[in-house]
This record gives C-alpha cells, structure tokens and sequence, in this order.
C-alpha cells in the first residue's frame, strides 16, 4: 500500500492555462530549488533577484509542514533574498484551511506532528489535543521528527478510532546530510499498512497549495517552479499552470523524458537563473502572437516552440530521432530551448506508441 490514495488521485489535470499575458507570477519549491539546507543554490539568488526587479510576485510553495511560514521567510532571507511570510505557503497552512472550513472555529483536532502544523491549526481557530478523550472531529498529520514509538502507537489508535484522517503531504523521503531520510509519506505508509486506512492529502502533487499561491497574488498566468516531476511538476500541471523543471535537485532531462504527460514540464532551467531569459521569452512569445491577431494565445508547449522557432538554428536540424535515439546537434545540447524541443519531439513520439532512447540526450545542462 502506499500513499497515493490522496485528494490528487482523484482531482483532474487539467490542461495547461491559456497564455493570455506574459508570466505574472512564479511559485518555487525550496528545498533543492532554493536552497540545499542552509547553504542557496548557485543561481537562486540572481534569478529570484531578477523577478524582485521587475516586480513579479513570487511565493514558495512548500509540503514541509515542520516549520512556520514566518521560519521559512526568514530561513530564505538569511540566503540574501529577502522574504516575508506572506509569500510562503505551507501545506500545514493549506490542511488548516481546510479543516477549519469543513470543521468551524473551535473544533478539536488530533496532532501527528511538529510546531508548524500546529501552529496553522491554531490560527484558523482550531483546537489541537493529542488525546483521544477530547473527541477530536479529525487528525492532522504532517512529519514529526521527534515522534517516538508510543505516539505511533497513538496514532494508529486514532486511526482506527474512525475520525477523518488528513495529512499535509506524501513526500516519502527528503535528503538528508549523508543519507535520504524518511518523509511525511513513509509514515503515512506505515500507518496505511497497520490501519488499512488511508488518509486525505492535500500537498503536493495535488494542486490545492499552487492554487492557493496564485489566488493570493490574482495572479493569471503562473509559473511553477520545483525540481521533482512527481510533486511539484505534477502538482503545478494539474492546477493548469505552465511548469519548469530546474536540475539543481532530484530529478534530471532522462527522468523528464520517461515521465508521464502528467508529470511532463512545460521548461526546462539549469538553474535559477535561466528565469531571466525564461520570462523575456515568454513575454515576447504572447505579445508576438496578440500582434498577429490570434483569437487565444498558444497554450504553454506552443509558446516554447515560438521560442525555439526564433533561435538561428533550424529546429528540424537541431534535433532529431534517429533509429529510436535522440540525437541533438552540438549547440542544442548545452541550451535549455533545445532541450525542451529534444523532449517535446520525443513526448510527440513516445504518445504514439513509439520507443524512444536518450540517445545523446543529457542529464543535466548548465547555465
């Protein structure tokens, strides 16, 4: 059993939003987009620098339920890039929300988990207890990194007690300082196969935290950002916003190319500072395509492709596939935009019913 029985599994993807005006708004993962622990990634600072400039609202979309968002802010402004609260969503903030709204104000809620959690709980007027004997009308479950056997104990007890189980995230593991260590997952999966239950997910992949950042910004064209195709990729495609995929974390070109058309990116960055020209693009892509008079703007694979188009390489000629391999010319394999025509020419293929090799595909390019 694992947990994948959440509300994203049952929430559908819908298509790409419309590019009716230039990227308003980015959404951003942290840990591996952002910063690798306390250190920030190379790139993160310049390329969140240059939104700042231009005044484009960010806000970073986290499935830590651990921390405050007011931690979290002042984590990422101690990286040199200045943060306030507002602009952090955790998904300890979004399960609050929705509990507080199912629920009301005053409801008691059964903890599994750290100050974080509890502290979004208690802002929307909930109730928390670890105690059975308050008849709690739910649990909450995020990641608890002191929890011990006993509290296990208990929450397989409030499990089976019947109350609505919901958790903030099914990340099954994160990395650590020498290992990958467990996630919020991994214990929902062992709480899965003990009780037989499964609980309400709200993180990410599913797409209520992205929705939730955008709406707060009114945002119409938002981008997210993250470097795991299974959570933040999906999560952003199934709230119908254009993704990048940016290789400073866990997943990479070959793991992009074998994916699912759910978990598939509309971009590609080697890092953070590939927005930059990301933006300019996208910006010129739209305006292009109002000029000409089109009734509705490209949706997000299109407007890559304008950008391809406009490059002084012959797309046709920069990549190709050859006996089932990619085969991308020389200047196409250090550049992003042909990395994301080499992958949309495979995607083309691989829907088809084609097998389609790497080839001279990379894993990752640099800026």
């Amino acid at each position: 059993m694992t947990p994948a029985a959440d509300e994203a599994s049952t929430v559908d993807h819908r298509p790409p939003v419309k590019a009716g005006a230039v990227i308003d708004c980015v959404l951003f993962d942290l840990d591996g987009v952002v910063y690798h622990g306390p250190s920030p990634i190379p790139g993160a600072v310049e390329g969140i620098g240059f939104l700042h400039a231009r005044s484009i609202p960010v806000n970073y979309v986290t499935n830590n339920a651990t921390r405050t968002a007011e931690a979290v802010a002042e984590h990422i402004t101690e990286l040199g890039i200045s943060t306030n609260a507002d602009e952090v969503t955790t998904s300890a903030q979004v399960l609050a929300d929705r509990l507080g709204t199912k629920f009301g104000p005053g409801a008691v809620v059964y903890l599994i988990g750290a100050a974080g959690l509890a502290t979004a709980l208690e802002s929307v007027g909930l109730t928390v207890t670890r105690s059975l004997d308050d008849h709690p009308v739910a649990i909450a479950q995020g990641l608890d990194p002191d929890i011990t056997y006993q509290r296990i104990v208990s929450a397989c007890e409030a499990i089976e007690s019947g109350i609505e189980w919901w958790a903030t995230n099914p990340d099954y593991s994160m990395v650590g300082a020498r290992s990958r260590v467990p996630g919020n997952g991994a214990f929902i999966d062992m709480l899965s196969h003990l009780t037989g239950a499964t609980p309400t997910i709200v993180g990410k992949p599913a797409p209520h935290m992205m929705e939730h950042a955008a709406n707060r910004l009114s945002a119409r064209r938002p981008l997210m950002v993250g470097d795991r195709l299974d959570t933040d990729i999906e999560g952003g495609n199934s709230a119908g916003f254009e993704t990048a995929l940016v290789l400073t974390g866990v997943h990479d070109i070959h793991d992009a190319l074998y994916a699912r058309p759910q978990l598939r990116p509309t971009f590609i960055l080697p890092s953070l500072r590939g927005l930059e020209l990301l933006i300019t693009a996208s910006g010129t892509s739209t305006s292009a395509n109002r000029e000409a008079g089109a009734g509705s703007a490209p949706d997000a694979q299109a407007d890559a492709a304008i950008t391809v188009e406009s490059d002084s390489e012959d797309v046709a000629d920069a990549c190709r596939i050859v006996d089932g391999e990619l085969r991308l010319s020389e200047s196409a394999l250090t550049s992003s935009i042909g990395v994301q025509a080499a992958l949309s020419t495979a995607w083309h293929a691989i829907d088809r019913g084609h097998q389609v090799g790497p080839g001279n595909l990379p894993r990752r390019i640099h800026d």
